[in-house]
């Protein structure tokens, strides 16, 4: 299970890891869009998991929404042609108090969607709702994303998930090991 107990934490994922715990722990007071970006395979669905975990455990009656970013768009789309935008509108601004994006970089050459987020941005901001997001890269770095909207998502902390060092990789595959319940040697983990 992706929790924070089994995330291995390195000096290039520890601002990630304590921003992630921070909004996990207090939600919509600090760190409020949570911006998470590094690349693939780094940890950051896995510190996503994680705060939506550690969130419903200490806040039973939160209303806590995990989304790939494609599924918003494809619903989205969905609401457009059933003619339900109000019922899209309800589910992604309303029925929310945690909202967990991963991947939003797909939204960035997705002009209608990305207008549709920058308001639901917007409403569950104003409404101390917990705003939280992974990407490939930065706000900056995705040039076809609309400036408001990369105004919102540099609204709150960045914090960069980076390759581990070797002792952290090793770290990672012994804890990896010992889950599995299976022994491996120093010398072959290295």
């Amino acid at each position: 299970q992706n929790s924070f107990d089994s995330f291995v934490v390195g000096d290039g994922s520890e601002l990630a890891y304590t921003a992630a715990l921070t909004a996990a722990e207090a939600p919509g007071q600090i760190y409020n869009p949570l911006f998470i970006y590094g690349g693939v395979g780094l940890g950051k669905t896995h510190l996503m998991n994680a705060i939506g975990l550690v969130a419903l455990r200490r806040y039973p009656a939160l209303r806590v929404r995990y989304v790939s970013s494609e599924a918003p768009a494809n619903d989205f789309i969905d609401a457009i042609r059933t003619k339900t935008m109000d019922v899209f509108r309800q589910q992604h601004r309303t029925d929310v108090d945690m909202l967990l994006i991963d991947d939003i970089q797909f939204i960035e050459d997705k002009e209608r969607t990305g207008a549709e987020f920058f308001h639901t941005f917007n409403t569950l901001h104003q409404a101390g709702c917990q705003i939280v997001m992974t990407s490939d890269r930065t706000p900056q770095e995705m040039p076809k994303l609309e400036a408001r909207l990369q105004s919102r998502l540099n609204m709150g902390l960045l914090a960069d998930v980076q390759a581990p060092d070797l002792e952290t990789r090793i770290a990672i595959l012994k804890r990896f090991t010992v889950s599995s319940g299976f022994h491996m040697e120093a010398d072959v983990l290295e």
